[in-house]
């Protein structure tokens, strides 16, 4: 099963232009900003210097227990380092603050899908739609989860969706293409497949001999 996430797309309090050598300079002189000590996670983590970034959301968490991007940025490196209860974990003390953070739903959905905790992670995800129906991320995975439990509509259904709000998605193509495969809609399938390649994803070879039989 692909699993789909998002690069994390959160407010940042502060300058988006600091370095984190300017953002260092700013924290020896303002040592208890949770802000600055936010940013520099995020600068951190543009670099993937995933334990300098977890550090630096932990002091602004600390500082300001209400930042809640760090908590969800907290939970997308733990995703990201295969930390799955972690993730559902600083995923689900985010929504305690506040419940409509769908990035923290689909975090928490992903991580179940990891666990192979189908049921759990397809909850997730519809809580997710529930706050932000077009979130294109738990279209995706809905789709895959429902290839994988061989609910066809559902899998269509979702996929069509994540076609629609993004066009440009490869991946959305190829897995709406095995939908209708799995259908027996042949044509609907060789369309989304070919649309996959010209996107530049890699469809399996054996699919595209089984479209061309």
């Amino acid at each position: 099963m692909n699993v789909e996430s998002d690069e994390q797309n959160l407010e940042n309090p502060a300058n988006h232009d600091d370095t984190i050598e300017d953002l260092e300079r700013k924290l020896a002189d303002n040592p208890d900003s949770a802000n600055l000590h936010y940013n520099l996670g995020l600068a951190f983590a543009r670099v993937k210097e995933w334990e300098k970034s977890m550090a630096e959301f932990r002091v602004a968490l600390k500082l300001k227990p209400g930042l809640l991007e760090a908590r969800v940025n907290m939970a997308g490196i733990m995703l990201q380092s295969g930390d799955y209860d972690g993730c559902i974990n600083e995923s689900l003390k985010a929504l305690e603050f506040r419940p409509d953070i769908s990035e923290a739903c689909v975090n928490i959905g992903i991580a179940f899908v990891h666990k192979g905790m189908l049921d759990q992670a397809e909850k997730s995800f519809l809580e997710g739609l529930t706050i932000e129906p077009n979130l294109v991320t738990a279209h995706i995975n809905l789709g895959n989860i429902y290839l994988t439990m061989g609910n066809i509509d559902k899998a269509i259904h979702h996929n069509s969706q994540a076609v629609r709000l993004k066009p440009e998605f490869g991946l959305a193509h190829n897995n709406l293409a095995v939908a209708y495969f799995q259908n027996q809609e042949l044509g609907k399938a060789s369309i989304h497949a070919q649309e996959a390649l010209t996107l530049g994803y890699q469809v399996h070879p054996e699919f595209l001999k089984q479209l061309n039989q």
